[in-house]
């Protein structure tokens, strides 16, 4: 059976998730924008998420929260203090400033990713997490070559597909 995949608005999605979260079940769906690549990725991965209580969130958790002006946002904790917290997308360059803890939604417990399942408390991601953090300084330049990177290793991947199916139609003839 596959999974047939469907957008809807994201005040639609939220409003579900929040329901979900009030009877302190989880809630899983698929993440949209680029903000968090390299570690979440538009369209292919998906995320779990649980309700916590907003004082227990700590610095490299990955939160869903509402601002002030009602858009909602899945980025990293990067600093605390006090009764706020301030956070950035993996994928930005920038923060977005501090919020009320009051605006915590819930936590990111697990990643999904091509049908594997990434428990983000584990000893080994927090660690990834904490080092890409600590990249932070040099993340514009990192974002730079992982993006080239990435275009150079699809295009070669296009190149062997290509030549792989013209030799199998010269191998017919």
């Amino acid at each position: 059976m596959t999974e047939e995949k469907r957008w809807i608005s994201s005040e639609a999605l939220f409003s579900a998730v929040k329901e979900l979260l009030a009877e302190h079940r989880q809630a899983v769906f698929t993440v949209t924008g680029m903000s968090m690549w390299p570690f979440l990725c538009h369209g292919r991965d998906q995320v779990v998420v649980e309700y916590c209580d907003p004082e227990t969130i700590k610095k490299g958790d990955i939160i869903l929260f509402q601002t002030l002006l009602g858009k909602y946002l899945l980025h990293r904790v990067v600093r605390l203090d006090g009764r706020q917290f301030e956070t950035a997308g993996d994928g930005n360059c920038f923060r977005d400033g501090w919020f009320d803890r009051s605006c915590v939604c819930a936590r990111v417990t697990k990643l999904i990713r091509n049908g594997k399942t990434i428990d983000c408390g584990s000893l080994r991601w927090k660690a990834v997490f904490r080092f890409w953090m600590g990249l932070f300084p040099v993340r514009r330049v990192l974002l730079r070559i992982l993006v080239m990177v990435s275009t150079v290793l699809r295009m070669a991947e296009k190149l062997w597909s290509r030549e792989r199916h013209g030799k199998r139609k010269d191998q017919k003839q």
